[in-house]
């Protein structure tokens, strides 16, 4: 299990520094630095929190995007709180210009790998199980997803923000495609959630 963390982790920042020396799409403002974020995104559900929050790189003409999110649960009744780091990805085969202002990404198609933070939550199985007691780590989970988003233009090249785009996500989780492979009466409403989002492109 912590090789197969480790692998993805790489790969993720692999990916990431890729769009640094990659970015050729039509959102990013040549004159910034590479490592600046070309968008913030604030999505709310989706398998990584209640809220969460944090920048993003697009890049191969905005088709591929990269996006580093913090995502919180509160604790309710619980009294314990729940933060997820996640590291998102997105192909968006094409992109439907509407008219001058507006455009369309019919589907998107990708996955993020989450880490869930607290004692409650485990990577490497506990001593007090016994071996293959659970199969899974707890603290970590791959969140495949669909989705479509339009965006709007709102600025110029002359302004921060340049264009402002709405979301929408099906998302599931690793262990809910599993438990749905295990138990075929699992209705399929039971493991997809709906997510919504804004991103905000410099």
């Amino acid at each position: 299990m912590k090789t197969i963390i480790k692998y993805t982790f790489l790969f993720l920042l692999t990916l990431s520094g890729f769009s640094a020396s990659a970015q050729d799409s039509h959102t990013t403002n040549t004159d910034r630095k590479w490592y600046l974020p070309d968008h913030v995104t604030l999505q709310f559900a989706g398998n990584i929190g209640m809220l969460s929050a944090g920048p993003g790189y697009s890049y191969l003409n905005d088709k591929v995007n990269t996006d580093f999110l913090y995502g919180f649960v509160p604790g309710f009744e619980s009294n314990t709180s729940i933060h997820i780091l996640t590291a998102k990805n997105y192909y968006s085969p094409f992109r439907v210009v509407l008219n001058e202002d507006f455009h369309w990404e019919a589907l998107k198609i990708g996955t993020g790998v989450s880490y869930s933070i607290g004692q409650q939550f485990f990577t490497s199985l506990p001593k007090r199980y016994p071996d293959n007691y659970y199969w899974w780590a707890s603290s970590l989970r791959f969140t495949p997803f669909i989705g479509t988003a339009i965006s709007a233009k709102v600025g110029n090249d002359a302004t921060i923000i340049k264009r402002l785009q709405f979301y929408t996500e099906l998302g599931t989780t690793d262990l809910d495609l599993v438990s749905k492979f295990d138990n075929k009466e699992l209705p399929v409403f039971d493991i997809i959630n709906l997510s919504i989002g804004t991103k905000l492109v410099f």
